[in-house]
């Protein structure tokens, strides 16, 4: 990897420690604090340089690589970058690159803040498709901490994209209520279809519950009532003293027989 990128950054070699952050006297009203613009330009140059001279795979590499593989690069090359700076530097130019085109010239240079804390160098390029401004922001040791590409869009760019998101945006809004709305009226159906499926398992339930047809019962014989054989010597008895006029101490019923019904009627 520390191979390909020496091969790949042979435009420019930053020399940090020649060229760096040069302070003026202090007093006590405030400091004035000057950074030496040269030095700022040159690590707009390095960028610069390196984005023209790279294919596309290359700047996919770098823009997708993580903190701890570009901090070796950074270490191992002495570059006035944060792992973060760096990474974002080929990030910010491969989102725009399609809309940049070639590179062709770098205009002018502009530090735009200055103090203490750190320095904002401005660097305004021209592109074959558009101009564009590279805004880098230095810490107060001349390290990049932050960077920016703005590409410079005509005012017809500006109204057309702003009226694609706009019609993007209410295009998902509108799909969105729409959809919500179509959930809504099924909710009518849902009542219906829990109806329709509770009456299919209603029925053979019931089929289940309905009693057998009731077997018809055989007419219940009426027996004509029967008198006990006490009842019957007692009857007896009192119709045959009432017959003969004697008590019924004078005789004993002892058996009670059927009498021949022929003999019965001849008497």
């Amino acid at each position: 990897m520390r191979q390909k990128f020496r091969k790949i950054l042979t435009v420019l070699v930053l020399a940090v420690t020649v060229m760096g952050l040069a302070a003026c006297g202090s007093s006590s009203a405030g400091s004035t604090v000057s950074y030496d613009q040269s030095y700022l330009a040159s690590v707009a140059d390095f960028l610069i340089a390196n984005w023209a001279s790279m294919s596309e795979d290359d700047i996919e590499y770098y823009a997708s690589m993580d903190e701890e593989d570009a901090q070796d690069i950074v270490d191992y090359n002495s570059l006035p970058f944060t792992a973060e700076s760096f990474v974002s530097a080929f990030s910010v130019y491969e989102s725009n690159m399609d809309d940049l085109g070639d590179y062709v010239s770098t205009d002018s240079y502009e530090i735009t803040a200055a103090d203490e804390d750190g320095a904002t160098l401005v660097t305004h390029m021209t592109f074959s498709e558009r101009e564009a401004d590279l805004t880098i922001e230095f810490t107060s040791k001349s390290v990049v901490d932050e960077l920016a590409l703005d590409p410079e869009y005509s005012l017809g760019e500006i109204f057309y994209k702003a009226g694609m998101n706009t019609i993007l945006g209410m295009g998902v809004v509108f799909g969105v209520l729409i959809f919500i709305s179509l959930i809504i009226y099924c909710f009518g159906f849902i009542p219906k279809i829990q109806e329709k499926f509770s009456k299919k398992k209603a029925t053979p339930a019931q089929t289940a519950s309905t009693p057998a047809a009731s077997v018809p019962q055989p007419a219940a014989v009426t027996e004509e009532p029967v008198l006990d054989d006490g009842e019957l010597v007692a009857a007896i008895t009192a119709a045959i003293c009432a017959y003969t006029g004697s008590s019924e101490d004078g005789f004993v019923v002892r058996s009670i027989r059927r009498a021949d019904s022929a003999r019965w009627k001849r008497s």
